[in-house]
């Protein structure tokens, strides 16, 4: 079960991003990277990360032209990132062409290729907001939508959030990896819109769990995590 979850470091703070990683990792086998943890401590956040042997979730979700895309794949494999981020509208040329340079690299090589995660709709995003974008349908229309169009481009999974497990699941099967941010042990939703508890989103069929601040905040990590953990494994 450990090997399913990733700790958020979203925290500009290296000091104290390092007093977390040495508190939760291991069990914990992958971070995420996102702005807020990377703009300000990109080199020395990185240099510590290889120090510790831990693989990355970067999270910086692509939305570019097909050929910036591309150009950027070497940052990737470089610091060994496990997994990192695109947006599903950013389309399907884009995620194609993306895929096809990552495999190519990864052959030329040999050195493995990072998995490409397409993000549909924020998780902060409710009705409201995509109604005013002019989007139309509901939620769950725009999600599977943008799911088929990133699953034909062929990604590796899908960002969704909880509340989407099992649509996902019923319209796509097993085949596809589902990572699921806002996961909270509490009603606390913050600025995430929809989201389930960590026993919830493994039973719905999600593969990697984001832990934050219902971590990173808790008054004793350590604790929590083995709270965490345990509600996984019962």
């Amino acid at each position: 079960m450990e090997n399913s979850l990733i700790l958020a470091l979203d925290n500009e703070d290296l000091t104290e991003i390092k007093k977390i990683v040495n508190e939760l990792c291991p069990p914990i086998n992958i971070v995420k990277i996102g702005p807020i943890s990377f703009l300000n401590n990109h080199k020395e956040l990185f240099d510590f990360l290889s120090t510790k042997k831990i693989s990355v979730m970067f999270d910086f979700k692509f939305f570019d032209i097909p050929n910036t895309m591309s150009n950027s794949i070497n940052f990737l494999f470089n610091n060994n990132i496990n997994i990192f981020t695109v947006h599903a509208l950013a389309g399907e040329t884009a995620l194609r062409k993306l895929k096809n340079e990552l495999d190519v690299f990864s052959k030329k090589t040999s050195e493995i290729r990072p998995k490409m995660f397409a993000v549909t709709l924020l998780t902060s995003f409710n009705q409201n907001e995509i109604n005013s974008l002019n989007f139309k349908g509901t939620i769950s229309d725009n999600v599977l939508n943008l799911a088929e169009k990133s699953i034909k481009s062929g990604v590796d999974g899908l960002v969704c959030s909880g509340e989407e497990i099992s649509l996902i699941r019923k319209n796509f099967g097993n085949d596809i990896k589902l990572l699921v941010p806002g996961i909270r042990f509490n009603s606390n939703a913050n600025d995430q819109s929809r989201i389930v508890s960590p026993r919830q989103a493994i039973d719905m069929g999600a593969d990697y769990l984001v832990l934050g601040r219902t971590l990173t905040e808790a008054n004793d990590r350590k604790s929590k995590l083995d709270d965490i953990i345990n509600s996984l494994k019962n």
